[in-house]
């Protein structure tokens, strides 16, 4: 049971309208979540400065906000592209979205009411012993929070793994088991799209790091419910990078396989699940779980072996991504014959993002390399790049795509202007990160001495360029989206 048209058009339509408001929602969330961002640069580059106090708080709101939109937009894209062959539990998918939309709730009222400025990484003892920079139960807000964040997306991993399961009719043909370690040779004709193998190791991951979250948040609880005293402390930041660095990186893998579903619209080619992509994909099941050690190499204390495994992972994670996604991509541009529209542009940009975002993070990963650039604004730039112009291109693309064939609405020159016009802003503002990082100047540093600040300033006006841009993009879908609602089911 493989053709799109064994699902019915009212089942279509649900997914289609899940995936809208998933999409919608985080591309809302990403914008207000950036402009915190342009506030923290125009502090650092001495514009506008705030309290330090303040921007920790912004600083943490942004982090989580971020990493929780660009989920919930590529959780959005993944039910649109999917919704068409492989049958999902509406309800399921609307209660992983309010519990996330709660969960992010709880983070915004921690951060901007009671002040909690402890970062993402939340280390411990620090959520619990603020020297009165925040009380106990702005920490226990923002935990919380996290925590909703982190069942919604177990919710709909576990859905996610159950309808891809059911459709192949088991694990392994989900996984094309049989057609990777028979080489191609058997169970060609029923290999899974690639989106929707993709769907599947992410489910896998997905619940593994949300386990890793739990074995961080759940003593943290019982910490200030006065149960147990404290926790191995080296113990709790391995599983909390577990979580959080594992989280962010499904996300764009989630994102990328947008990319895989939709590109082949523009092109007039197929993207086929081949061995080698298969391969890719299955490897990505354990290699996307090793890198996160590479975030203590600081730490004297950890033990060897994670270190050999965290140097391993991050550049072994490089290999799939760049055969199956940068590879594929250029391989269904190149001689074509697309025009250039909103979506494409997007995703190429998007391509471009993850390669030099990618690049980044391994010259970041490089143990020598780390030990000095590591607490600089270098990471920063590595994760901002595939972020904001990987995964955040792909979803963008992707809900312009959708919108626009729901809705019948079209594009204009100037639709295309701004797509091109975001990834001249993003690049600008990710290579002045990159320069920052070079001249190592500090990570999460409220404030800049004015040696530091010049490429601050320059960054903050390609900040402004993209969200113009985005702002324009924006604007269209919102203006689209009524019809998008009311619309037609469409493939992907």
């Amino acid at each position: 049971m493989t053709a799109a048209a064994q699902i019915q058009p009212e089942r279509r339509d649900e997914a289609d309208r899940a995936a809208l408001a998933y999409l919608v929602v985080g591309f809302a969330m990403l914008l207000v979540m950036g402009i915190f961002g342009l506030v923290m640069r125009l502090d650092q580059a001495g514009l506008w400065v705030i309290a330090p106090d303040r921007f920790y708080a912004v600083m943490t709101l942004h982090g989580i906000g971020m990493v929780a939109a660009s989920l919930l937009a590529a959780m959005g894209g993944m039910i649109g592209v999917l919704g068409g062959t492989v049958r999902l539990d509406a309800r399921m998918l609307w209660t992983a979205l309010v519990l996330s939309l709660i969960g992010s709730g709880f983070v915004v009222f921690a951060t901007l009411v009671g002040d909690f400025g402890a970062g993402w990484t939340v280390l411990y003892p620090l959520p619990f012993d603020s020297q009165g920079a925040w009380t106990r139960w702005a920490a226990l807000a923002a935990l919380f929070g996290i925590l909703l964040v982190a069942v919604a997306f177990l919710l709909y991993c576990l859905e996610l793994l159950r309808a891809t399961v059911a459709h192949a009719g088991g694990l392994g043909r989900a996984l094309a088991l049989d057609y990777l370690f028979s080489f191609g040779r058997r169970g060609a004709a029923s290999v899974p799209s690639p989106a929707q193998l993709v769907a599947t190791v992410v489910a896998i991951d997905g619940v593994v790091t949300v386990l890793a979250g739990a074995v961080y948040l759940v003593p943290q609880f019982a910490i200030a419910a006065g149960l147990i005293s404290g926790v191995n402390a080296l113990f709790a930041k391995n599983f909390l990078y577990l979580f959080g660095h594992t989280l962010a990186n499904l996300t764009i893998y989630l994102a990328a396989a947008l990319v895989y579903a939709t590109l082949p619209h523009y092109t007039g080619r197929e993207w086929k699940s081949t061995w080698p992509v298969v391969l890719g994909l299955n490897l990505v099941i354990i290699l996307v779980l090793l890198p996160y050690p590479h975030h203590l190499y600081q730490d004297f204390a950890q033990p060897i072996w994670l270190q050999v495994v965290g140097q391993i992972g991050s550049y072994g994670v490089a290999v799939p991504a760049f055969l199956v996604t940068i590879i594929g991509g250029m391989g269904q541009i190149y001689r074509s014959g697309m025009r250039w529209q909103v979506a494409t542009i997007l995703f190429a940009i998007g391509l471009w993002g993850w390669t030099v975002g990618g690049i980044g993070a391994v010259i970041d990963a490089t143990i020598p390399v780390n030990q000095i650039m590591h607490n600089t604004l270098w990471v920063p730039a590595h994760f901002h790049t595939y972020y904001l112009l990987g995964a955040l291109a792909f979803s963008t693309g992707y809900m312009y795509h959708l919108i626009g064939a729901r809705s019948g609405g079209g594009e204009t020159t100037f639709s295309r202007a701004a797509a091109w016009l975001y990834g001249l802003g993003g690049a600008g503002f990710v290579l002045m990160l990159f320069v920052s990082g070079g001249m190592s100047v500090p990570r999460r540093f409220a404030m800049h001495i004015a040696a530091w600040q010049w490429p601050d300033k320059i960054s903050v006006a390609f900040v402004g360029v993209s969200a113009i841009a985005l702002a324009w993009l924006g604007g269209e879908c919102l203006i689209r989206l009524k019809a998008a609602w009311a619309g037609q089911a469409t493939p992907p």
